[in-house]
Formats: structure tokens, C-alpha cells, sequence
């Protein structure tokens, strides 16, 4: 992260020359940065990167090699709709390039759209035989994919809220960054209790600065955060926890989980000093292996055994983990940042129902997801962020089209719904 895009794309790959030719290197990586509709430079530094542009320079990585066999896993998963429909014409260039191209998504639009063959896994067994392109629908690729025919993504269907309780108020929040650029700009939202709020826009458009100033991660320049009455802007983030805010982190790898630890140690992770897990300064490991159990059975995750690492288990258990343990705690705010990115089916509907029924016992939740469907299939209300303010809010989501979001998500619509 602390290194630039062209030292992170060339950085182990100088070939047989000793020096690397900095000066043509970077002529062609800023090619591809153009290329792929990218704003930045080849010299900007990784950590001034969104994820979805991280995502971006790791597939320019592999092209600027001329890489023959292209391996894309999850490619999409922190990109925009627009995003994808760019990569997929980037994906139909390589291939009248002649390159060979495993792509593995668990969007089935997008294996349609993509994929000349298909091949559906299920538990680590291929399930199905080699579908042609036109041979396959998306219902048959989800029929495969969970073992049933009967199947769904879980939607709101109540978009009740109780609007006498505002549990979040954001007042007038502007946050710089370490360049003195503003990621946030005069921000002002209210979030209700039982109410599920959607923020939307184009990855790196002030969604991750927001989500850190409420949590506490940044400490933004000017503005009012406000939980349940109290002024948490100031607070450090062990109080603003107190205060009820839980928070669900858009890469559970690096800052939802502690990889090398056990399921014990994550889920009091932030707790450990409550009563019920210790004496003091010594853990209680009977309580805690009792209260993990009672997770596992609740949140009914999987793969669990004595002493074993939580690296070692699948993406959507991995999640269950941190919604159990933030959950749990009963906050009255949960910041659920991706919550799905990278799930099969089965657990993208297992988070979506979860998400919902503690909707519906008052949790008041702000949902930011770089899925559009997602978004307007869970969200109470939404609103979309273009350059850290709000261009528009969406009140009627079901008579709102995709391409009247991807306006405002571009910035050219400021009214409100």
C-alpha cells in the first residue's frame, strides 16, 4: 500500500534486466490506467486507492505482463454496474487477443453475459456437465448452484419505520484527506430506528471515509455525529461502541477478522473485558467456549472445530462470524459495509434475511454495497454519493430505474425522490 501503482505492478517482474525502465513502465501502465477509465496515475500510492480501483490494478497487473491465461476470481465483486460492463468489453478484447480466460463470479448475470462454457461446483464437486453458451439460463446455474430448483433472493417487503426515532444524525460533515482533498463535503443524513438505509454511488466516492467517521476510524474536519441524542464525533472508537454502533467492515480479511485466531478470540474481539468473558484480567474460557457455542448454533456457522483457525474457513462463514458478533451485542446502529461481497447464494440470502429480521426488532442500519440490486432490493431509502455529497435521494425505490441511479451515481442528477 505504501508503494505506488507502477512500483506494485513491476515490483518482482523486472525480468532479465537489472534495472526496470521506470520511464517506458510508466508510459504503459498509464495506457492501461486510460484504458480501464481510471483517474489516477501511475504514480499515485495504493493506500489513495479504493477497492474496486485495487481490483482494477490487479487485472492491469496481469495484462501489463501478457499474461496468455488470465484467472479473474470475484473481479466485479467491488465494482459498479457500469465498472463491470467495462471489464466484460475489456474481457471480449482479450479474448480476440486469444487469451484463455477462468472466470469465477457468483453473479449469475454475469456468467451469462461472459461465459462461453460454464462449469457449476457445489461443496468442492463440479455438479453440473459443460453448458454452451445459449444452452443455460440463470435460474439453471442457481437451480445448480444450491441443490434445489425453488429458489430466491430475499427482498424487504416492509418499508415501515418508525420516523419519530432518529437513532444516526450526521450533520454538516466534511472530512480532508492527508492531501487536503475532501472525501466528504458538507454531509448530512439521518438514519431511523428500523430503518435500513442504502448508500450507493461509484466505489472511492466518499463511502469508505463515511463509514470510518462513524465508527471512528477518521476523525473527520468539521461536522456533527450524533447516536441516540449523543455527540460521539470526538469519541474514541471502544466508546462509540458502547454507545450502540456496530459495524460490519467491506473486507472482513483485513479489518472484520483476526485470520490467525480462533472463533473464540474473534467473536469477543472488542468485548473481552465485559463480565461475562473475564475476571479482570483473566479470561473465562468456560464462558467464552459456552457463548461461542450458542453462536455457532444461531448464526449456524459451519467448519468449526477446537483450536481452528478462522483463515481456514469459507467466505460466508468468515461473515456469520462478525454478524454474530457484532449482532449480538444488540446495537442500535449496524454500518454494514459489502456484507455479501464474495458469498455464494445461500449465504448472500442467509446476511439479506438476517439483515432484515433485526430491521424489523428496530435496528436502525445504513447497508453500503457496490451491488445496485442488492441495494434497492433491501434498502428502505437510499442515497447515492458522487465526490463525498449527496446527488440524489431515492424514497420511491420500486418506480426508480437502474439508469436513473447510474445518473446520479455519475453526478448528473441532484433531485430527490
Amino acid at each position: 500500500p505504501e508503494m505506488s501503482i507502477l512500483e506494485n505492478i513491476v515490483l518482482g517482474n523486472s525480468g532479465s534486466k537489472a534495472l526496470v525502465d521506470y520511464s517506458g513502465a510508466e508510459k504503459k501502465v498509464n495506457e492501461y490506467l486510460k484504458r480501464f477509465n481510471m483517474k489516477a496515475s501511475a504514480g499515485d500510492k495504493i493506500k489513495s486507492l479504493s477497492v474496486g480501483e485495487r481490483q482494477k490494478i490487479e487485472i492491469i497487473k496481469a495484462l501489463y505482463f501478457d499474461a496468455r491465461i488470465l484467472i479473474l476470481d470475484e473481479p466485479t465483486a467491488v465494482l459498479t454496474p457500469q465498472e463491470s460492463d467495462e471489464l466484460f468489453a475489456i474481457i471480449e478484447d482479450l479474448k480476440a487477443e486469444k487469451r484463455s480466460i477462468v472466470f469465477i463470479s457468483h453473479k449469475l448475470r454475469e456468467v451469462v453475459v461472459v461465459g462461453d462454457r460454464v462449469t457449476v461446483m457445489r461443496k468442492g464437486r463440479v455438479v453440473n456437465t459443460d453448458w454452451m453458451r445459449g444452452d443455460f439460463t440463470e435460474s439453471d446455474i442457481a437451480a445448480a448452484m444450491i441443490g434445489k430448483q425453488d429458489f430466491g433472493l430475499v427482498t424487504n417487503s416492509n418499508h415501515a419505520i418508525d420516523a419519530a426515532s432518529p437513532v444516526l444524525e450526521i450533520k454538516n460533515l466534511w472530512y480532508f484527506d492527508p492531501r487536503g482533498i475532501a472525501k466528504l463535503r458538507d454531509l448530512t443524513l439521518t438514519v431511523r430506528k428500523g430503518e435500513i438505509l442504502g448508500i450507493g454511488g461509484v466505489e472511492g466516492n466518499g463511502q469508505s471515509e463515511l463509514t470510518h467517521s462513524i465508527i471512528g476510524m477518521l476523525k473527520p474536519d468539521h461536522g456533527q455525529i450524533i447516536v441516540n441524542g449523543k455527540d460521539i464525533t470526538r469519541a474514541k472508537v471502544s466508546e462509540r461502541r458502547k454507545a450502540g454502533v456496530g459495524y460490519v467492515s467491506e473486507d472482513r480479511m483485513t479489518e472484520g477478522l483476526v485470520l490467525n485466531g480462533t472463533i473464540e478470540d474473534n467473536v469477543i474481539a472488542g468485548n473481552e473485558y465485559s463480565p461475562d468473558f473475564s475476571d479482570k484480567l483473566i479470561l473465562n474460557k468456560k464462558k467464552i467456549r459456552s457463548y461461542c457455542q450458542k453462536l455457532v448454533e444461531d448464526y449456524d456457522i459451519k467448519g468449526i472445530t477446537e483450536g481452528k483457525f478462522v483463515k481456514m474457513l469459507s467466505g460466508g462463514n468468515m461473515q456469520k462470524i462478525i454478524l454474530a458478533r457484532e449482532i449480538d451485542r444488540q446495537p442500535a446502529l449496524l454500518v454494514a459495509s459489502q456484507p455479501t461481497r464474495g458469498l455464494d447464494i445461500g449465504a448472500i440470502n442467509f446476511v439479506r434475511d438476517l439483515l432484515l429480521r433485526e430491521k424489523e426488532k428496530g435496528l436502525a442500519i445504513i447497508l453500503i454495497s457496490a451491488d445496485l440490486e442488492e441495494l434497492m432490493s433491501l434498502s428502505d431509502r437510499m442515497l447515492i454519493l458522487y465526490e463525498g455529497s449527496i446527488s440524489g435521494e431515492i424514497t420511491d425505490i420500486a418506480n426508480t430505474t437502474e439508469q436513473e441511479i447510474g445518473l446520479m451515481m455519475g453526478g448528473f442528477a441532484h433531485e430527490v425522490r
